[in-house]
């Protein structure tokens, strides 16, 4: 039998962080539960309670799992392969989040390791106006042609193509913009990438 293909609106609403809340809602510590209809539509899905309880049993199988690993993992240091993948990945775009489920390790420990590390962090509400500043570890005068190095103002890993000399900003370069939100040519001064050499050095693909 065809496994069953979610709605438009189940793909926006079918959510871990709905289905916890539904969970909550069903299973109140006091007060009165909702309904099973209310639940089914606070996750965007026909009213069926044999789906609904499918869906809340394998949530919490998959919680339970999660708990599972990161005990496993508490007060283990990570080792220099899991340093490498957390930060290659959060270079690639990955948030704090994903990274920690995919690793089972806490978004904390994520954060220190891209902080200790000198990894340009991007911004919650990213603005093209006001980019972040670089890392000291980071910071550089010049760059090579064809370099990969981050973008500040742009949020995101470039790549660098020609290089010309400013008499008010100094090094500026044209880069290609490599984030799937951009893809596109710009020009920066050297004051706003970040290199990432020091990242290469520890094994990081960039």
């Amino acid at each position: 039998m065809a496994k069953r293909r979610k709605t438009d609106l189940e793909l926006e609403k079918m959510t871990d962080t709905n289905i916890a809340k539904v969970i909550r809602l069903l299973e109140p510590q006091d007060g009165k539960p909702i309904t099973k209809k209310d639940a089914c539509q606070i996750l965007g899905m026909a009213y069926n309670t044999t789906r609904l309880a499918s869906i809340i049993e394998e949530f919490k199988q998959k919680q339970q799992r999660i708990a599972e690993q990161k005990a496993k993992l508490r007060g283990k240091p990570l080792t220099d392969s899991e340093r490498i993948n957390i930060i290659q990945e959060y270079l690639n775009g990955a948030t704090v989040e994903s990274i920690s489920k995919m690793t089972y390790r806490g978004s904390h420990l994520i954060k220190q390791v891209l902080e200790d590390n000198s990894v340009p962090i991007r911004q919650t509400g990213h603005n093209y106006f006001r980019p972040q500043l670089i890392p000291d570890a980071a910071v550089r005068d010049r760059f090579q042609c064809e370099e990969v190095v981050y973008s500040a103002r742009y949020d995101s890993i470039a790549r660098i193509k020609t290089e010309k000399l400013d008499p008010k900003h100094g090094y500026v370069y044209s880069l290609w913009l490599l984030s799937e939100r951009w893809l596109q040519w710009c020009w920066q001064p050297a004051y706003e990438l970040a290199s990432l050499e020091h990242l290469r050095k520890i094994g990081v693909s960039v």
